[in-house]
């Protein structure tokens, strides 16, 4: 049996048995083309175009804040029960977004989530359920074991996707000797660190890549972007602490 907390700590990440069943899968991504068609309503400024083909859709943000279906899947047990072993009893629900990568989607170049999280201690956790098979050739996540304990790294270097800029971690600050590719069965999941440098590769098949990441943290955690009213981040398990996030 694998000791999450200790992949956690010691490698930053670890992959998971099935979160969804088939016919939960199936249902998950009725309701996506569902979405996808406007047949069920969501704002549209949660939805971002393919920057290669503006007509299809390359990512669906905060569907558990924004639908209540998505919202009891990011709530089911056999996730909090992995992330309390992680990061504590006391959580709440960040954030997530639908990665649909459809066939020609890009690669997203080597990144952090801490930094784009303005969350503190960086310590959230990220449950990336599969939709699809996953591998190499449809764009599968790569890891680099261990490079959370490096710290929030400089995100520096330009990265475009279509006419939106981006940044990236600059290739002479990372060691990609070690990295590991993901491969997942639909329905099944990896979980991994805020502060391990990840990256995937472009979708050179016919079909989309789908993949849900959904970000967890603990009630603990600081809100550090003075500048903007903190989100009501919504607590999933657990108790709240007011002066806290």
């Amino acid at each position: 049996m694998i000791d999450y907390r200790k992949e956690f700590i010691d490698k930053g990440y670890f992959t998971c048995v099935s979160i969804l069943d088939d016919s939960e899968r199936e249902n998950f991504l009725s309701k996506i083309v569902q979405i996808e068609k406007s047949i069920i309503s969501y704002p549209e400024n949660k939805k971002e175009q393919d920057p290669n083909n503006p007509s299809r859709l390359r990512k669906i943000n905060d569907l558990a804040i924004n639908n209540k279906y998505f919202l009891k899947i990011a709530k089911k047990p056999e996730i909090l029960d992995i992330v309390a072993k992680c990061i504590g009893g006391d959580i709440k629900h960040f954030g997530d977004q639908l990665f649909m990568k459809p066939p020609g989607g890009v690669e997203r170049t080597s990144h952090q989530d801490s930094p784009y999280f303005p969350i503190s201690p960086m310590n959230l956790i990220s449950c990336w359920i599969a939709l699809d098979d996953v591998n190499e050739e449809n764009g599968c996540m790569k890891f680099i074991p261990g490079s959370h304990k490096l710290g929030a790294l400089p995100h520096t270097e330009k990265w475009m996707v279509g006419d939106r800029e981006d940044v990236c971690i600059p290739k002479d600050q990372i060691d990609d000797k070690e990295e590991v590719s993901i491969h997942l069965i639909a329905g099944s999941a990896s979980f991994h660190h805020s502060l391990l440098v990840h990256r995937s590769g472009p979708n050179k098949t016919s079909h989309s890549r789908r993949g849900w990441a959904i970000h967890y943290m603990s009630a603990k955690s600081k809100w550090t972007e003075g500048g903007q009213k903190k989100p009501e981040f919504k607590l999933l398990r657990g108790e709240n602490h007011p002066e806290c996030v």
